[in-house]
Protein backbone atom coordinates (compact mmCIF):
# COMPACT_ATOMS: atom_id res chain seq x y z
CA UNK A 1 0.00 0.00 0.00
CA UNK A 2 1.06 3.99 -0.82
CA UNK A 3 2.44 5.76 1.99
CA UNK A 4 -0.53 8.16 3.23
CA UNK A 5 0.13 11.68 2.39
CA UNK A 6 0.15 13.79 5.40
CA UNK A 7 -1.04 17.32 5.94
CA UNK A 8 -1.52 19.33 9.09
CA UNK A 9 -4.05 22.21 9.97
CA UNK A 10 -3.97 24.62 12.55
CA UNK A 11 -7.20 26.70 12.88
CA UNK A 12 -8.55 29.89 15.27
CA UNK A 13 -12.59 28.89 14.32
CA UNK A 14 -12.85 32.65 16.40
CA UNK A 15 -11.15 34.74 13.85
CA UNK A 16 -12.19 36.90 11.21
CA UNK A 17 -13.14 35.08 7.76
CA UNK A 18 -13.73 36.28 4.08
CA UNK A 19 -17.69 35.53 2.44
CA UNK A 20 -17.70 32.24 0.69
CA UNK A 21 -19.38 33.70 -2.40
CA UNK A 22 -20.75 30.21 -3.45
CA UNK A 23 -21.03 31.36 -7.08
CA UNK A 24 -21.52 27.18 -8.44
CA UNK A 25 -25.22 27.43 -6.95
CA UNK A 26 -25.93 30.43 -8.93
CA UNK A 27 -27.23 28.48 -11.84
CA UNK A 28 -27.32 24.82 -13.40
CA UNK A 29 -28.02 23.37 -16.68
CA UNK A 30 -30.69 20.81 -18.21
CA UNK A 31 -30.84 19.56 -21.39
CA UNK A 32 -33.72 20.89 -23.42
CA UNK A 33 -36.96 22.77 -22.32
CA UNK A 34 -39.05 20.61 -23.48
CA UNK A 35 -37.94 17.93 -20.84
CA UNK A 36 -39.32 19.84 -18.32
CA UNK A 37 -42.59 19.31 -18.89
CA UNK A 38 -41.85 15.38 -17.90
CA UNK A 39 -42.57 13.59 -14.71
CA UNK A 40 -39.60 12.41 -13.68
CA UNK A 41 -37.45 15.51 -15.08
CA UNK A 42 -39.79 17.34 -12.72
CA UNK A 43 -38.83 15.28 -9.76
CA UNK A 44 -35.16 15.25 -10.43
CA UNK A 45 -34.87 18.87 -10.56
CA UNK A 46 -37.55 19.01 -7.24
CA UNK A 47 -34.89 16.31 -4.97
CA UNK A 48 -32.00 18.83 -6.29
CA UNK A 49 -33.95 22.07 -5.38
CA UNK A 50 -34.78 20.08 -2.29
CA UNK A 51 -31.41 19.05 -1.10
CA UNK A 52 -28.80 22.17 -2.64
CA UNK A 53 -30.93 24.90 -4.38
CA UNK A 54 -29.50 26.59 -7.43
CA UNK A 55 -31.03 30.08 -8.21
CA UNK A 56 -31.43 29.72 -12.30
CA UNK A 57 -31.57 26.73 -14.49
CA UNK A 58 -30.20 26.70 -18.59
CA UNK A 59 -31.77 24.53 -20.98
CA UNK A 60 -31.52 24.47 -24.75
CA UNK A 61 -34.55 24.79 -27.41
CA UNK A 62 -36.79 27.33 -26.13
CA UNK A 63 -38.31 28.25 -29.72
CA UNK A 64 -37.95 24.73 -30.75
CA UNK A 65 -41.08 22.64 -32.14
CA UNK A 66 -41.70 20.78 -29.32
CA UNK A 67 -42.16 23.62 -27.47
CA UNK A 68 -45.06 24.79 -29.97
CA UNK A 69 -44.51 28.66 -29.36
CA UNK A 70 -44.26 29.71 -33.26
CA UNK A 71 -46.28 28.64 -36.38
CA UNK A 72 -47.22 30.24 -39.13
CA UNK A 73 -50.93 30.08 -41.13
CA UNK A 74 -51.18 31.36 -43.91
CA UNK A 75 -48.03 33.49 -43.96
CA UNK A 76 -49.06 35.18 -40.41
CA UNK A 77 -47.60 34.38 -37.16
CA UNK A 78 -49.48 32.20 -34.62
CA UNK A 79 -47.90 32.24 -31.23
CA UNK A 80 -49.02 29.57 -28.22
CA UNK A 81 -47.46 30.14 -24.10
CA UNK A 82 -48.82 26.77 -23.19
CA UNK A 83 -45.90 24.58 -22.72
CA UNK A 84 -43.22 27.50 -22.23
CA UNK A 85 -45.95 28.24 -19.24
CA UNK A 86 -46.29 24.97 -17.69
CA UNK A 87 -42.43 24.89 -17.30
CA UNK A 88 -41.60 28.44 -16.09
CA UNK A 89 -44.31 27.89 -13.21
CA UNK A 90 -43.26 24.89 -12.29
CA UNK A 91 -39.53 26.23 -12.34
CA UNK A 92 -40.66 29.23 -10.07
CA UNK A 93 -43.04 27.03 -7.83
CA UNK A 94 -39.63 25.62 -6.65
CA UNK A 95 -37.53 27.92 -6.03
CA UNK A 96 -35.22 28.15 -9.30
CA UNK A 97 -35.51 31.13 -11.99
CA UNK A 98 -34.91 31.19 -15.44
CA UNK A 99 -32.08 31.79 -17.43
CA UNK A 100 -33.17 32.08 -20.45
CA UNK A 101 -31.38 30.99 -23.25
CA UNK A 102 -33.28 32.00 -26.76
CA UNK A 103 -32.95 29.75 -29.46
CA UNK A 104 -33.34 27.43 -31.51
CA UNK A 105 -34.95 28.44 -34.66
CA UNK A 106 -38.52 28.09 -35.14
CA UNK A 107 -39.05 25.96 -38.20
CA UNK A 108 -41.40 28.34 -40.15
CA UNK A 109 -38.58 31.11 -39.18
CA UNK A 110 -35.91 29.05 -40.39
CA UNK A 111 -33.74 30.48 -42.96
CA UNK A 112 -32.67 26.74 -44.10
CA UNK A 113 -32.77 23.35 -42.93
CA UNK A 114 -29.35 22.75 -40.83
CA UNK A 115 -30.44 21.10 -37.73
CA UNK A 116 -28.29 19.48 -34.24
CA UNK A 117 -29.52 16.64 -32.15
CA UNK A 118 -31.88 13.67 -32.80
CA UNK A 119 -34.77 16.52 -32.25
CA UNK A 120 -33.35 18.32 -34.89
CA UNK A 121 -33.18 21.81 -33.22
CA UNK A 122 -32.84 24.59 -36.19
CA UNK A 123 -29.45 26.78 -36.29
CA UNK A 124 -30.15 28.80 -38.98
CA UNK A 125 -30.61 32.57 -38.84
CA UNK A 126 -34.13 33.80 -39.25
CA UNK A 127 -35.63 34.49 -42.87
CA UNK A 128 -37.30 37.25 -41.47
CA UNK A 129 -35.43 39.25 -39.07
CA UNK A 130 -37.89 41.96 -38.33
CA UNK A 131 -40.56 39.07 -37.19
CA UNK A 132 -37.67 37.12 -35.54
CA UNK A 133 -37.52 40.79 -33.49
CA UNK A 134 -41.14 40.33 -33.57
CA UNK A 135 -40.99 36.84 -31.32
CA UNK A 136 -38.16 38.31 -28.99
CA UNK A 137 -40.18 41.01 -27.84
CA UNK A 138 -43.50 38.89 -27.60
CA UNK A 139 -42.26 36.24 -25.72
CA UNK A 140 -40.68 39.12 -23.50
CA UNK A 141 -44.16 41.20 -23.04
CA UNK A 142 -45.56 37.55 -22.47
CA UNK A 143 -43.26 36.82 -19.32
CA UNK A 144 -43.67 40.32 -18.05
CA UNK A 145 -47.47 40.03 -18.23
CA UNK A 146 -47.40 36.74 -16.44
CA UNK A 147 -44.61 36.87 -14.17
CA UNK A 148 -44.52 40.30 -13.29
CA UNK A 149 -41.94 43.21 -14.51
CA UNK A 150 -39.75 42.99 -10.89
CA UNK A 151 -39.53 38.84 -11.42
CA UNK A 152 -38.27 39.13 -15.27
CA UNK A 153 -35.38 41.57 -14.07
CA UNK A 154 -34.12 38.84 -12.17
CA UNK A 155 -33.40 36.61 -14.76
CA UNK A 156 -30.84 36.65 -17.85
CA UNK A 157 -31.36 35.76 -21.34
CA UNK A 158 -28.82 34.57 -23.19
CA UNK A 159 -28.55 35.23 -27.05
CA UNK A 160 -28.06 31.44 -28.80
CA UNK A 161 -26.02 28.47 -27.94
CA UNK A 162 -22.21 27.87 -28.92
CA UNK A 163 -22.28 29.59 -31.94
CA UNK A 164 -18.66 29.33 -33.20
CA UNK A 165 -19.34 25.60 -33.62
CA UNK A 166 -20.91 25.03 -37.12
CA UNK A 167 -23.30 22.29 -35.29
CA UNK A 168 -24.80 25.04 -33.36
CA UNK A 169 -25.05 28.13 -35.41
CA UNK A 170 -24.50 27.71 -39.65
CA UNK A 171 -21.32 28.28 -40.80
CA UNK A 172 -20.22 29.38 -37.48
CA UNK A 173 -20.60 33.12 -38.84
CA UNK A 174 -19.50 35.24 -36.74
CA UNK A 175 -21.00 38.63 -38.35
CA UNK A 176 -24.41 36.69 -38.94
CA UNK A 177 -24.49 35.90 -35.22
CA UNK A 178 -23.43 39.69 -34.17
CA UNK A 179 -26.48 40.49 -36.35
CA UNK A 180 -28.54 38.37 -34.15
CA UNK A 181 -27.10 39.34 -31.18
CA UNK A 182 -27.40 43.03 -31.94
CA UNK A 183 -31.15 42.37 -33.34
CA UNK A 184 -31.94 40.56 -30.30
CA UNK A 185 -30.51 42.82 -27.23
CA UNK A 186 -32.55 45.82 -28.87
CA UNK A 187 -35.77 44.19 -29.35
CA UNK A 188 -35.24 43.18 -25.37
CA UNK A 189 -34.25 46.72 -24.23
CA UNK A 190 -37.13 48.02 -26.20
CA UNK A 191 -39.73 46.39 -23.94
CA UNK A 192 -37.42 46.84 -20.74
CA UNK A 193 -33.82 48.54 -20.62
CA UNK A 194 -33.49 46.69 -17.10
CA UNK A 195 -33.76 43.28 -18.34
CA UNK A 196 -30.50 41.76 -18.44
CA UNK A 197 -28.63 40.39 -21.65
CA UNK A 198 -26.39 38.99 -22.95
CA UNK A 199 -23.68 36.53 -24.87
CA UNK A 200 -21.48 34.81 -26.80
CA UNK A 201 -22.38 31.64 -25.27
CA UNK A 202 -19.13 30.12 -27.18
CA UNK A 203 -17.79 26.90 -26.85
CA UNK A 204 -14.41 27.04 -25.03
CA UNK A 205 -11.34 27.19 -27.39
CA UNK A 206 -9.71 23.36 -27.78
CA UNK A 207 -6.57 25.28 -28.74
CA UNK A 208 -6.11 27.87 -26.64
CA UNK A 209 -7.07 27.85 -23.09
CA UNK A 210 -7.17 31.11 -21.49
CA UNK A 211 -8.82 32.59 -24.59
CA UNK A 212 -12.83 32.67 -25.15
CA UNK A 213 -13.97 31.99 -28.91
CA UNK A 214 -14.65 35.34 -30.47
CA UNK A 215 -14.34 36.60 -27.07
CA UNK A 216 -11.84 39.84 -27.69
CA UNK A 217 -14.20 39.99 -31.09
CA UNK A 218 -17.64 40.26 -29.87
CA UNK A 219 -16.64 42.91 -26.83
CA UNK A 220 -14.90 45.09 -28.85
CA UNK A 221 -18.00 45.11 -31.73
CA UNK A 222 -20.35 45.43 -28.90
CA UNK A 223 -18.47 48.96 -27.64
CA UNK A 224 -17.56 50.12 -31.61
CA UNK A 225 -21.69 49.63 -31.94
CA UNK A 226 -22.73 50.72 -28.57
CA UNK A 227 -24.70 47.60 -28.15
CA UNK A 228 -26.11 46.66 -24.51
CA UNK A 229 -24.45 43.99 -23.17
CA UNK A 230 -25.36 43.19 -19.22
CA UNK A 231 -22.87 39.79 -18.82
CA UNK A 232 -20.12 38.18 -20.97
CA UNK A 233 -20.68 34.14 -21.27
CA UNK A 234 -18.69 30.92 -22.25
CA UNK A 235 -17.97 27.50 -21.72
CA UNK A 236 -14.78 27.01 -20.24
CA UNK A 237 -14.45 22.87 -20.71
CA UNK A 238 -11.37 21.61 -19.49
CA UNK A 239 -10.36 19.66 -22.68
CA UNK A 240 -8.74 19.63 -26.37
CA UNK A 241 -10.02 18.45 -29.34
CA UNK A 242 -13.75 18.04 -30.45
CA UNK A 243 -16.22 15.18 -29.49
CA UNK A 244 -19.09 14.50 -31.73
CA UNK A 245 -22.60 14.59 -30.53
CA UNK A 246 -22.35 10.64 -30.28
CA UNK A 247 -19.42 10.80 -28.41
CA UNK A 248 -17.14 9.02 -31.20
CA UNK A 249 -14.48 11.31 -31.77
CA UNK A 250 -11.97 11.61 -29.00
CA UNK A 251 -10.62 14.19 -26.93
CA UNK A 252 -8.41 14.78 -24.06
CA UNK A 253 -8.04 16.41 -20.75
CA UNK A 254 -5.93 19.37 -19.50
CA UNK A 255 -4.21 19.87 -16.36
CA UNK A 256 -6.00 20.26 -13.17
CA UNK A 257 -5.58 23.75 -13.30
CA UNK A 258 -7.26 24.66 -16.40
CA UNK A 259 -10.16 25.82 -15.18
CA UNK A 260 -8.44 28.72 -13.01
CA UNK A 261 -6.60 29.58 -16.21
CA UNK A 262 -9.63 30.29 -18.21
CA UNK A 263 -11.40 32.13 -15.82
CA UNK A 264 -8.28 34.57 -14.96
CA UNK A 265 -7.85 34.60 -18.78
CA UNK A 266 -11.68 35.56 -19.76
CA UNK A 267 -10.72 37.93 -17.09
CA UNK A 268 -7.87 39.56 -18.89
CA UNK A 269 -9.78 39.83 -22.10
CA UNK A 270 -12.62 41.63 -20.67
CA UNK A 271 -10.15 44.05 -18.99
CA UNK A 272 -8.64 44.52 -22.33
CA UNK A 273 -11.85 45.34 -23.69
CA UNK A 274 -12.99 47.69 -21.31
CA UNK A 275 -15.76 45.32 -19.62
CA UNK A 276 -13.57 44.76 -16.29
CA UNK A 277 -16.55 45.37 -14.58
CA UNK A 278 -19.33 43.08 -16.96
CA UNK A 279 -20.51 40.26 -15.19
CA UNK A 280 -19.09 36.79 -15.82
CA UNK A 281 -22.00 34.00 -16.61
CA UNK A 282 -19.77 30.69 -17.83
CA UNK A 283 -23.34 28.91 -18.16
CA UNK A 284 -21.97 25.42 -19.38
CA UNK A 285 -18.91 23.28 -17.14
CA UNK A 286 -18.45 20.37 -16.08
CA UNK A 287 -15.22 17.45 -16.71
CA UNK A 288 -15.64 16.67 -19.98
CA UNK A 289 -18.15 18.28 -23.12
CA UNK A 290 -19.11 14.84 -23.94
CA UNK A 291 -22.79 13.31 -23.26
CA UNK A 292 -20.72 9.66 -23.50
CA UNK A 293 -17.71 10.25 -21.04
CA UNK A 294 -17.63 7.07 -18.96
CA UNK A 295 -15.92 9.38 -15.91
CA UNK A 296 -18.62 11.50 -15.56
CA UNK A 297 -20.38 8.76 -13.60
CA UNK A 298 -16.61 7.88 -11.18
CA UNK A 299 -15.95 8.93 -7.97
CA UNK A 300 -13.46 11.31 -9.49
CA UNK A 301 -16.68 13.96 -9.95
CA UNK A 302 -16.74 14.59 -6.52
CA UNK A 303 -13.45 15.91 -5.61
CA UNK A 304 -12.97 17.53 -9.05
CA UNK A 305 -16.03 19.88 -8.70
CA UNK A 306 -15.29 20.88 -5.16
CA UNK A 307 -11.46 21.85 -5.87
CA UNK A 308 -12.49 23.54 -9.12
CA UNK A 309 -15.09 25.55 -7.82
CA UNK A 310 -13.24 25.96 -4.72
CA UNK A 311 -10.47 27.64 -6.74
CA UNK A 312 -12.53 29.58 -9.19
CA UNK A 313 -13.99 31.74 -6.20
CA UNK A 314 -14.04 35.52 -6.95
CA UNK A 315 -13.36 35.26 -10.89
CA UNK A 316 -16.92 34.36 -11.86
CA UNK A 317 -20.38 35.28 -11.21
CA UNK A 318 -21.73 31.85 -12.03
CA UNK A 319 -20.21 28.54 -12.98
CA UNK A 320 -23.21 26.60 -14.39
CA UNK A 321 -22.47 22.40 -14.58
CA UNK A 322 -23.94 20.67 -17.37
CA UNK A 323 -26.37 19.15 -16.30
CA UNK A 324 -29.04 18.21 -13.67
CA UNK A 325 -30.24 14.99 -15.11
CA UNK A 326 -29.10 12.21 -17.20
CA UNK A 327 -32.75 12.45 -18.70
CA UNK A 328 -30.79 14.35 -21.17
CA UNK A 329 -31.48 13.26 -25.11
CA UNK A 330 -28.83 15.35 -27.23
CA UNK A 331 -26.93 12.00 -27.93
CA UNK A 332 -30.43 9.79 -27.69
CA UNK A 333 -31.34 8.23 -24.19
CA UNK A 334 -28.58 5.91 -23.25
CA UNK A 335 -28.12 2.69 -23.29
CA UNK A 336 -26.94 1.39 -19.95
CA UNK A 337 -27.86 3.14 -16.31
CA UNK A 338 -24.54 4.69 -15.84
CA UNK A 339 -23.54 5.78 -19.78
CA UNK A 340 -21.29 8.57 -19.39
CA UNK A 341 -24.44 11.02 -19.20
CA UNK A 342 -23.84 14.63 -17.99
CA UNK A 343 -26.03 14.29 -15.01
CA UNK A 344 -26.08 14.82 -11.07
CA UNK A 345 -28.56 12.30 -11.03
CA UNK A 346 -28.95 9.10 -13.67
CA UNK A 347 -32.07 8.28 -15.59
CA UNK A 348 -33.15 6.28 -12.53
CA UNK A 349 -32.63 9.18 -10.09
CA UNK A 350 -29.93 7.32 -8.62
CA UNK A 351 -27.25 10.22 -6.77
CA UNK A 352 -24.35 10.30 -8.94
CA UNK A 353 -20.35 11.74 -7.49
CA UNK A 354 -21.02 15.02 -8.89
CA UNK A 355 -24.49 15.16 -7.21
CA UNK A 356 -22.47 14.86 -3.62
CA UNK A 357 -19.73 17.10 -4.99
CA UNK A 358 -22.62 19.91 -5.08
CA UNK A 359 -24.24 18.52 -1.70
CA UNK A 360 -20.97 18.76 0.37
CA UNK A 361 -20.68 22.36 -1.70
CA UNK A 362 -23.85 23.63 -0.45
CA UNK A 363 -23.16 22.50 3.34
CA UNK A 364 -20.28 25.06 3.44
CA UNK A 365 -20.54 28.09 5.93
CA UNK A 366 -21.40 31.51 5.23
CA UNK A 367 -17.27 32.83 5.94
CA UNK A 368 -14.20 31.00 4.56
CA UNK A 369 -11.81 31.04 7.75
CA UNK A 370 -8.80 29.21 5.59
CA UNK A 371 -8.10 27.12 2.42
CA UNK A 372 -5.69 25.21 1.56
CA UNK A 373 -5.15 22.71 -2.02
CA UNK A 374 -7.01 20.51 -0.32
CA UNK A 375 -9.06 21.58 2.32
CA UNK A 376 -11.50 24.66 3.22
CA UNK A 377 -12.31 25.57 6.60
CA UNK A 378 -15.85 27.74 7.15
CA UNK A 379 -18.04 29.06 9.56
CA UNK A 380 -21.45 29.73 9.83
CA UNK A 381 -23.80 32.39 10.97
CA UNK A 382 -24.72 30.12 14.19
CA UNK A 383 -20.98 29.22 14.90
CA UNK A 384 -21.10 25.98 13.70
CA UNK A 385 -17.70 25.01 11.67
CA UNK A 386 -17.89 22.86 8.16
CA UNK A 387 -14.70 21.79 7.25
CA UNK A 388 -14.41 20.34 3.44
CA UNK A 389 -11.31 17.38 2.84
CA UNK A 390 -10.68 16.31 -0.06
CA UNK A 391 -8.37 13.57 -2.04
CA UNK A 392 -8.23 14.31 -5.69
CA UNK A 393 -7.02 12.55 -8.16
CA UNK A 394 -6.07 13.10 -11.97
CA UNK A 395 -5.45 12.08 -15.19
CA UNK A 396 -2.50 10.24 -16.18
CA UNK A 397 -0.70 11.77 -18.96
CA UNK A 398 -0.16 8.23 -20.57
CA UNK A 399 -4.22 7.68 -20.61
CA UNK A 400 -5.72 11.28 -20.60
CA UNK A 401 -6.84 10.05 -24.33
CA UNK A 402 -10.90 9.28 -24.82
CA UNK A 403 -10.01 6.68 -26.70
CA UNK A 404 -8.50 4.82 -23.90
CA UNK A 405 -11.49 4.53 -21.70
CA UNK A 406 -13.75 3.10 -24.08
CA UNK A 407 -12.65 -0.13 -23.24
CA UNK A 408 -13.43 0.44 -19.88
CA UNK A 409 -17.05 1.38 -19.81
CA UNK A 410 -18.97 -0.58 -17.08
CA UNK A 411 -15.60 -1.98 -15.34
CA UNK A 412 -13.63 -1.21 -12.43
CA UNK A 413 -10.89 -0.20 -15.29
CA UNK A 414 -12.51 3.02 -15.95
CA UNK A 415 -10.16 3.97 -12.67
CA UNK A 416 -7.03 2.91 -14.23
CA UNK A 417 -7.08 6.67 -15.74
CA UNK A 418 -6.32 8.17 -12.93
CA UNK A 419 -2.73 8.98 -11.60
CA UNK A 420 -2.30 6.24 -8.44
CA UNK A 421 -3.10 8.41 -5.00
CA UNK A 422 -2.44 7.61 -2.01
CA UNK A 423 -4.79 7.95 0.64
CA UNK A 424 -4.75 11.43 2.50
CA UNK A 425 -4.25 11.74 6.49
CA UNK A 426 -5.39 15.21 7.75
CA UNK A 427 -4.75 16.30 11.48
CA UNK A 428 -6.21 19.34 12.65
CA UNK A 429 -5.99 21.64 15.78
CA UNK A 430 -8.91 23.62 15.91
CA UNK A 431 -8.86 26.66 19.16
CA UNK A 432 -11.96 29.21 19.64
CA UNK A 433 -14.49 26.49 20.28
CA UNK A 434 -15.88 26.60 24.05
CA UNK A 435 -17.61 23.92 25.75
CA UNK A 436 -18.35 20.28 25.23
CA UNK A 437 -18.12 19.79 21.13
CA UNK A 438 -20.28 17.80 18.43
CA UNK A 439 -18.37 16.33 15.48
CA UNK A 440 -20.71 14.80 12.50
CA UNK A 441 -18.51 13.36 10.30
CA UNK A 442 -19.81 13.06 6.21
CA UNK A 443 -17.90 10.78 3.83
CA UNK A 444 -17.98 9.71 0.12
CA UNK A 445 -15.29 7.34 -1.49
CA UNK A 446 -15.60 4.54 -3.68
CA UNK A 447 -17.32 2.56 -0.97
CA UNK A 448 -19.56 5.16 0.63
CA UNK A 449 -21.96 6.97 -2.11
CA UNK A 450 -20.77 6.05 -5.22
CA UNK A 451 -23.29 4.61 -7.40
CA UNK A 452 -21.19 3.70 -10.19
CA UNK A 453 -19.42 1.53 -7.79
CA UNK A 454 -22.52 0.21 -6.40
CA UNK A 455 -23.30 -0.76 -9.53
CA UNK A 456 -20.09 -2.71 -10.44
CA UNK A 457 -20.32 -4.47 -7.44
CA UNK A 458 -23.74 -5.82 -8.98
CA UNK A 459 -22.41 -7.14 -11.74
CA UNK A 460 -23.17 -3.90 -14.40
CA UNK A 461 -26.52 -5.44 -15.03
CA UNK A 462 -28.11 -3.27 -18.38
CA UNK A 463 -31.14 -2.71 -16.58
CA UNK A 464 -31.93 -2.31 -13.05
CA UNK A 465 -34.70 -4.03 -11.87
CA UNK A 466 -37.23 -2.12 -9.42
CA UNK A 467 -35.89 -4.14 -6.17
CA UNK A 468 -32.46 -3.62 -6.89
CA UNK A 469 -33.18 0.10 -7.79
CA UNK A 470 -34.07 0.60 -3.83
CA UNK A 471 -30.64 -1.46 -3.04
CA UNK A 472 -28.83 1.01 -5.24
CA UNK A 473 -30.60 3.71 -3.85
CA UNK A 474 -29.49 3.21 -0.40
CA UNK A 475 -25.84 2.44 -1.28
CA UNK A 476 -25.45 6.09 -2.88
CA UNK A 477 -26.14 7.43 0.61
CA UNK A 478 -23.13 9.10 2.65
CA UNK A 479 -21.55 7.53 5.30
CA UNK A 480 -22.42 9.86 8.61
CA UNK A 481 -20.83 9.47 12.16
CA UNK A 482 -21.14 11.19 14.71
CA UNK A 483 -19.16 12.04 18.12
CA UNK A 484 -19.47 14.34 21.51
CA UNK A 485 -16.36 15.95 23.26
CA UNK A 486 -16.16 16.76 26.81
CA UNK A 487 -15.22 20.79 27.29
CA UNK A 488 -11.80 21.18 27.03
CA UNK A 489 -9.17 24.43 27.76
CA UNK A 490 -6.71 23.03 24.87
CA UNK A 491 -6.84 23.14 21.43
CA UNK A 492 -9.45 20.28 19.61
CA UNK A 493 -7.19 17.71 17.40
CA UNK A 494 -9.13 15.52 15.61
CA UNK A 495 -7.77 13.31 12.53
CA UNK A 496 -9.05 12.32 9.50
CA UNK A 497 -8.73 9.59 6.64
CA UNK A 498 -9.49 10.49 2.96
CA UNK A 499 -9.53 7.66 0.67
CA UNK A 500 -8.75 8.56 -3.09
CA UNK A 501 -11.45 10.30 -4.88
CA UNK A 502 -13.03 10.96 -1.68
CA UNK A 503 -14.45 14.14 -0.06
CA UNK A 504 -15.32 14.31 3.99
CA UNK A 505 -17.41 17.04 5.63
CA UNK A 506 -16.78 17.77 9.32
CA UNK A 507 -19.34 19.70 11.01
CA UNK A 508 -18.52 20.88 14.55
CA UNK A 509 -20.15 22.99 17.09
CA UNK A 510 -19.53 24.13 20.21
CA UNK A 511 -21.34 24.90 23.45
CA UNK A 512 -23.61 21.55 22.87
CA UNK A 513 -25.03 19.45 25.81
CA UNK A 514 -23.56 15.87 26.36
Amino acid sequence: MDTPSFEEITIDCGKAGEPLNPYWKVCVGGGRVGEGLRADFQKHLGLVQQEMPFNYIRMHGLFHEDMMIYREENGQPILNWQYVDLVYDHWLSIGIRPFVELGFMPYALASGEETVFWWKGNITPPKDWERWEWLIQQFVRHIIDRYGQAEVRRWYFEVWNEPDLTVFWKDANFDVYLELYERTVRAVKEIDAALKVGGPATAASSFNPGRAPWGKEFLTACRERELPIDFFSTHPYPTFHPVDLEGKGYMTWDGPDRLLVDLTGYEATLAETGYSQLEKHYTEWSSSPSPRDPTHDTAFLAPFLVQNNLRGRGHADSLSFWVVSDIFEEARVGDTPFHGGFGLLNIQGLKKPSYHGYWFLSRLGDDVLEIGASYVVTRHASGKVSILLWNYCHYKPESNDSRSIQKAVGSRQIYDIFEPTPEKQFALSLSGLQGNVRIQTTRFDREHGSALDAWLDMGAPDHILREDLAVLRQKTELDVMVEYLAASSEPLSWTCTVQPHGVTLLDISANVSL
